[in-house]
């Protein structure tokens, strides 16, 4: 991978036009913040001390607090049973996080929005890049407005890892379509270190490089190890994690305190489905409607993924499958508008969708708009957003 042919941030016009659009979008959407806190009667007490809630800039909550802690200490020892820890989150973008509060003595929320703000800069080229080797220089903005303007967009600006996770899947998808099977495998693993729905990645990478290296004498090796990559990753962590603590299960008993369910992909399963059927049994939508939301992501790319199989786009909807099958084994729906916001071919879909619809489009857009400026005012307010 030469750094000449790398799309780097504000190297040449594009780039440069693209970087600054990326820092303007987060601009915004700080500005929506804050007047979202001041204007809007949402505001929850916060969950943190009040030291650390002073500290937190507006797109730093929930699991942003365990971040922060890895940020500033590592891991600390185990917590006793039943108890939530840092424990459960993967440590590649806290560590680089942390890398970069000790070399600077920067706060550590400020060192965690660096790290995803270089990862946005650095991503949104490559995105650009992919789609014009997908569709051509006429149509390879067109995905932008889908990715931006998703309603859990703000997290790709927030104390989270969903910037170096888009990153990282770009990365390693550009690999493969170079032929390049080293890095691709490379970036595949740290994606795996980067948390655990990864995994869901491996079958997407693997159909790419068998599809597009027809006649290669790799082609079915290099298929095998990059479905298991990201997958090497996440166990490389998890038994890692019990090895340094002297505790095998350890990060399956820390995800089994915030979701029994976690622990088995079977109850998983059954648990997904009695939740469901629970839900529409006691009136609890009706009551919350708020929790259709990630029901609708999850059909939302169900379809999605289903318009790839029409395309033929089957990475693409390997990678989609893979990503829905996960919160079924989980056993719970939450997480997954964040979960599918990376899958960047979802959103190349949204836009084939649209292509020759305006109406659709404007009225695809304009949704989801309302729903980005919605569910960031709820999130800095202190609203649990998935």
């Amino acid at each position: 991978m030469s750094a000449s042919s790398f799309p780097w941030p504000f190297r040449g016009r594009e780039n440069r036009a693209l970087s600054l659009a990326v820092l303007a979008w987060l601009l915004a959407l700080n500005l929506w913040a804050v007047l979202s806190v001041r204007l809007l009667p949402l505001e929850r007490p916060s969950q943190w001390s009040e030291e650390v809630t002073r500290r937190a800039p507006p797109f730093a909550r929930f699991d942003a607090g365990w971040y922060n802690t890895i940020v500033e200490r590592g891991y600390g020892p185990p917590p006793p049973p039943g108890r939530e820890s840092e424990h459960a989150f993967f440590p590649l973008y806290p560590f680089a996080a942390r890398l970069l509060h000790l070399a600077t003595g920067l706060d550590s929320f400020a060192c965690g929005l660096a790290v995803s703000w270089l990862a946005l800069l650095l991503a949104v080229p490559l995105l650009v890049e992919e789609a014009r080797e997908r569709f051509g220089d006429g149509s390879r903005f067109s995905s932008l407005p889908f990715l931006f303007l998703y309603p859990v967009a703000f997290f790709l600006g927030a104390v989270y890892t969903e910037s170096l996770f888009l990153l990282l899947a770009l990365l390693a998808f550009r690999a493969v379509r170079r032929g390049e099977l080293g890095p691709a495998l490379v970036f595949a693993f740290l994606l795996g270190l980067t948390r655990a729905p990864a995994a869901a990645v491996g079958p997407g990478l693997s159909l790419a490089w068998a599809l597009g290296r027809r006649g290669d004498g790799r082609r079915f090796a290099g298929a095998a190890a990059l479905f298991v990559a990201p997958l090497a990753g996440v166990l490389g962590w998890v038994s890692g994690l019990g090895l340094a603590f002297g505790e095998p299960g350890l990060f399956f008993r820390v995800m089994s305190a915030w979701r029994h369910d976690a622990s088995d992909p079977v109850s998983g399963a059954l648990g997904f489905v009695r939740e469901l059927g629970d839900k529409l049994g006691n009136g609890w939508f009706l009551r919350h409607p708020g929790a259709l939301v990630p029901y609708g992501h999850f059909v939302l790319f169900a379809a999605l993924g289903l318009f790839q199989l029409r395309l033929r786009r089957f990475a693409d909807a390997a990678w989609t499958g893979a990503a829905l099958a996960l919160p079924v084994l989980t056993g719970t729906v939450n997480g997954t508008p964040r979960y599918t916001l990376t899958i960047y071919p979802a959103h190349f879909a949204a836009a084939s969708l649209c292509e020759g619809r305006p109406a659709l489009r404007r009225l695809w857009l304009g949704v989801s708009l309302f729903g980005l400026l919605a569910e960031s005012a709820l999130f800095v307010g202190w609203h649990f957003i998935s």
